[in-house]
C-alpha cells in the first residue's frame, strides 16, 4: 500500500489535549482535540466551500502532515453521490460504519469532511453518523457481555477478489492506545462471524450520533477513536440543465 503522509512522517507534531487556534482570512478554525477524542467528532459551521482554502487551512493545522493517497491522487478528495457507483463513498445506499485506510500500518489520525453541496432532500437525507469508542465498548459489554479483551482478540476476516486476505480485530492496541480498524461493508460474514458482526452493528446503531452538515460546514472525525458512515442519500435530475444534483463532499486526512 502506497498511501502516505506528506512532509516528514517521522516528525509528526502531536499537540497536547486541548485546542489549537488557526487564523483564516475571514474566521477562525478552532480544533478541540479533547472533544474529538471523547465524542469522536467536532463540527465547524460556516467554513465556506473554497476547497483550496480548506486544504491550506488543514495543511497549516497539521504542520504539513496531510495524508496523500496515490489511489486518489491527491491529499484532498472531492466526490459526489451518483445514481450508480461501485465506489462506496459515492453510493446512494447507507454506508457501513468504518475507519478510513484501515489496512494501512499507520492510518491517519483525523478526517475533515467539507460539505460542498447538500443532498437534494437535505436535511432528511445525506446525513452522517459517528460512533465514539467509549460508548460502543460500554454498550457491547452491557448488551452482549463482550469484554474489551474479546474486542481486541476476536479476529474478523476480510477477503478481496484480488486474492488479498486480512484478519483484524475491531480494536487494536497500538503503543498502548486503542484504535479502530473496521469496515462493515468489507468484512467477510460467515457462520463463524455473523452473530458477532450483528452484535457489533446493533451496538453501533444504539450509540451512534447523528450529524447534519449544512453547506460549507466541516465535520472533523477521529479516525482512531471513532467509526463513521454516511446516511442514505438521494439524487435529483435538473431537466433544464440535464444534470444530476446530489451530495458533494471534499475530504482531507491528517495527523496532529
Amino acid at each position: 500500500m502506497s498511501e502516505k503522509l506528506t512532509g516528514k512522517p517521522k516528525k509528526v507534531m502531536r499537540l497536547p489535549l486541548g485546542s489549537t487556534l488557526i487564523g483564516r482570512t475571514h474566521a477562525f478554525v478552532q480544533i478541540d482535540i479533547k472533544q474529538i477524542r471523547n465524542s469522536g467528532y467536532q463540527i465547524i459551521r460556516n467554513f465556506g466551500t473554497d476547497v483550496q482554502e480548506f486544504e491550506k487551512v488543514f495543511d497549516h493545522i497539521s504542520s504539513s502532515q496531510l495524508y496523500y493517497s496515490e489511489r486518489i491522487g491527491s491529499v484532498c478528495h472531492q466526490y459526489h453521490v451518483e445514481v450508480s457507483s461501485n465506489n462506496l463513498s459515492q453510493q446512494m445506499r447507507t454506508g457501513g460504519f468504518h475507519s478510513d485506510f484501515m489496512f494501512q500500518e499507520h492510518p491517519p489520525e483525523y478526517i475533515a469532511l467539507l460539505c460542498l453541496q447538500t443532498d437534494p432532500k437535505h436535511p432528511f437525507y445525506g446525513r452522517n453518523q459517528v460512533v465514539a469508542m467509549s460508548p460502543l465498548i460500554q454498550r457491547l459489554h452491557e448488551g452482549f457481555s463482550l469484554s474489551l479483551e474479546a474486542l481486541l482478540e476476536r479476529q474478523l476476516p476480510y477477503h478481496f477478489t484480488n486474492g488479498q486476505h486480512f484478519n483484524l480485530p475491531l480494536l487494536s492496541n497500538i503503543h498502548g492506545q486503542l484504535q479502530f480498524k473496521y469496515h462493515q461493508h468489507l468484512v467477510t460474514e460467515n457462520k463463524a462471524t455473523s452473530t458477532y458482526i450483528a452484535q457489533l452493528h446493533a451496538a453501533m446503531i444504539d450509540v451512534a450520533e447523528d450529524v447534519c452538515l449544512n453547506l460549507g460546514d466541516v465535520l472533523i472525525l477521529s479516525n482512531h477513536h471513532a467509526l463513521h458512515r454516511r446516511g442514505e442519500c438521494t439524487v435529483s435530475h435538473d431537466s433544464t440543465k440535464n444534470v444530476w444534483n446530489s451530495r458533494k463532499m471534499a475530504s482531507i486526512r491528517f495527523n496532529l
